[in-house]
């Protein structure tokens, strides 16, 4: 166990940092699936930041507010991902 924790995890650190990153922002951008599923329903109980963009987009004709959200969300994906990038980037260089 102290050779994995000392010795492994530390080797791929840079390869978690890239999943846990494209993990992340695969949960915040979901779309596909709950719209081919649930279509944010019943009520709004499913409703992703992606499906209400594209509401507010297409259903509603609310472009202006359809892109302010989607800039929210490029900020908050971005917010997440940086300090995931910094705490996994290589310091040996």
């Amino acid at each position: 166990m102290a050779e994995f924790v000392s010795i492994t995890v530390p080797s791929l650190r840079q390869e978690i940092g890239v999943c846990v990153t494209v993990t992340v922002i695969a949960a915040l951008a979901s779309f596909d699936i709950v719209y081919i599923s649930t279509q944010g329903g019943p009520g709004n109980a499913t409703m992703v930041p992606g499906l209400q963009i594209y509401y507010l987009a297409f259903s509603e004709r609310e472009v202006g507010m359809a892109s302010a959200l989607a800039m929210v969300l490029m900020v908050l994906v971005i917010a997440i991902a940086l300090p995931i990038q910094r705490l996994t980037k290589d310091t040996d260089q």
